[in-house]
C-alpha cells in the first residue's frame, strides 16, 4: 500500500523522566516499518531534561510539555486531543517503558482495518527481559475474590496465547485505538491519576458495541512500571489507587459489588500484614467515594 492509501496514525508516547527509557522505546517506534506514522512525545512533567533532549536531538518528533505530571489518563489526553486535530484515523498510545519491533504497527492497523466494529486492539506483552513470558494478553473480570485479572500472567509464552480473540478489558500501557471511537465516548476519564481508567475506557468501548481485539503476533516488550518499579508503594500511592477503585466502582458497579470489592482489598492486605496501608487505602476510597458524587453527573465525552 502507498502512503497515501495508509491510515494516518499519530504514536503517543508517555513520558514521565526516565530519560534512557524513553529514548529507547522511542527509537523502537521509530524503526517503525509503516509508512504513515507520526510521533509525539508527551512531557509528563519531567524534570530530567526529556523535552529539552527531544527537541535537540529528535527534530521529526512533535513534542507536548505539561508543567506538571497529569497522571497517566490525562497526560494520555493531550495526545489524543492533538491526534483528532491531526484528522488522525488511529492513536497509538504507549508508556516509555515498552520496545516494539518495526513490524509491530502495520499489524495492529491491518487487524484493525479488517474489522469495523473494533475499537481498541490490544497487542500481547511480554516482559522486557524474559521476552519468552507473558506480561499480559488481557483482562477479564474475576467474580471472587472480585477482581480485574490479567490472562496470561506469569505465564510462558505459547500456542494457548496465539489466537486472536476478544477482550473484557485491555491496560493501557500500549494501545491502538480508533479515531471513530474515541469521536463516540471522548478521551480518558481524567478523574483517575493512575490505574482504573484503561478499565474505565474499555468498559464505555463496549458499553458503545465497539470491541476490544487481542492482536499476537505484534509484540511488545514492557519494562514493567518504570515509574512505581523502584518505589515501596507509599501511602500515597495507596490513598491514590483507593480512591481509583472508588471512583471505577461508583461510576460502573452496584454498591453490594462496591462493598464487596473494597472489603476483600481490606481483608487481603491485613492477611497479608499490611496493616499500615489500611488507613491509606480507605482515607482514598472515601475521598472516591464522595468526589464521584459530583465527577459523573454529566456526560465522560467531557472527561478530558
Amino acid at each position: 500500500m502507498s502512503m497515501e492509501s495508509l491510515p494516518l496514525v499519530y504514536i503517543v508516547l508517555l513520558a514521565w523522566n526516565h530519560l534512557d527509557d524513553t529514548v529507547e522505546c522511542l527509537n523502537s517506534f521509530l524503526r517503525t516499518e509503516y509508512d504513515n506514522a507520526h510521533f509525539l512525545v508527551v512531557d509528563n512533567g519531567s524534570i530530567d531534561g526529556t523535552s529539552e533532549h527531544i527537541r535537540k536531538h529528535y527534530p521529526e518528533v512533535e513534542i507536548i510539555t505539561s508543567a506538571e505530571n497529569l497522571g497517566i489518563a490525562r497526560g494520555y489526553n493531550l495526545g489524543m486531543e492533538y491526534a483528532l486535530q491531526k484528522n488522525a484515523k488511529y492513536v497509538l498510545v504507549a508508556n516509555n517503558d515498552i520496545i516494539v519491533g518495526p513490524d509491530f504497527l502495520n499489524k495492529l492497523v491491518e487487524q484493525g482495518e479488517k474489522n469495523p466494529h473494533t475499537g481498541i486492539l490490544m497487542p500481547k506483552i511480554v516482559y522486557y527481559d524474559r521476552p519468552d513470558r507473558l506480561w499480559s494478553t488481557g483482562a477479564r473480570k474475576r467474580p471472587f475474590p472480585p477482581a480485574i485479572v490479567f490472562i496470561g500472567l506469569n505465564k510462558p509464552d505459547g500456542p494457548a496465547y496465539s489466537k486472536p480473540r476478544e477482550l473484557e478489558f485491555a491496560p493501557s500501557c500500549v494501545l491502538l485505538i480508533k479515531c471513530e471511537l474515541m469521536k463516540k465516548i471522548g478521551l480518558f476519564d481524567g478523574n483517575f491519576f493512575f490505574y482504573w481508567d484503561d478499565y474505565d475506557y474499555c468498559y464505555r468501548t463496549r458499553q458503545v458495541g465497539y470491541s476490544i481485539n487481542y492482536v499476537p503476533n505484534a509484540v511488545a516488550r514492557h519494562k514493567v512500571s518504570t515509574s512505581t518499579r523502584h518505589s515501596d508503594r507509599s501511602h500515597k500511592w495507596w490513598e491514590v489507587w483507593g480512591r481509583s477503585t472508588a471512583i471505577y466502582y461508583h461510576k460502573h458497579e452496584s454498591l453490594p459489588a462496591s462493598i464487596v470489592q473494597i472489603a476483600w482489598i481490606t481483608a487481603r492486605e491485613i492477611l497479608h500484614g499490611n496493616f499500615l496501608r489500611i488507613p491509606s487505602f480507605w482515607k482514598g476510597v472515601h475521598l472516591g467515594f464522595r468526589e464521584a458524587r459530583t465527577l459523573h453527573k454529566g456526560s465522560d465525552k467531557t472527561d478530558s
